[in-house]
């Protein structure tokens, strides 16, 4: 706390990945891009853990991953409901993924490009079964 009272950084804990929780591993590599310099002073401080501040390649490949993933959460989020009927929100978001979100973007780095492209390839993937994609029509056309 003091560290982070020194950086004048929020007062929040670090977070721990829940392996049930998807969106856990990116909340976790935010709250470490966030918390950076009350992390480095503390591991700084001590000469048993000095070697385990983050060099400026780590903070790189955490901003390019959370870079990559943040616009993903929100539709996570939204297709993981059980009090609603989410079948019919695939194929929308699938296109919207696909035209939008994952797009490259001229500040991404190498890294977040090479995300983006392998998300991509995956839904391409997982949904390029005729059968499958009828399925997905039908449900989003009946939807109300």
């Amino acid at each position: 706390m003091r560290a982070q009272n020194e950086q004048s950084l929020p007062l929040h804990k670090l977070i721990t990945e829940s392996p049930t929780r998807w969106g856990s591993r990116l909340q976790m590599m935010e709250r470490v891009l966030e918390q950076e310099k009350a992390i480095t002073q503390v591991l700084a401080a001590d000469k048993k853990t000095r070697h385990l501040v983050p060099t400026w390649q780590d903070i790189q490949v955490l901003e390019s991953v959370t870079a990559a993933l943040k616009p993903l959460q929100d539709f996570t989020d939204a297709l993981s409901g059980e009090a609603y009927v989410s079948m019919s929100y695939l194929k929308p978001v699938i296109h919207l993924l696909k035209a939008e979100v994952l797009n490259r973007n001229e500040g991404d780095t190498g890294l977040t490009q090479e995300i983006k492209v392998k998300v991509l390839d995956y839904w391409n993937d997982k949904y390029a079964d005729p059968a499958t994609d009828e399925l997905l029509s039908v449900a989003t056309f009946l939807d109300p």
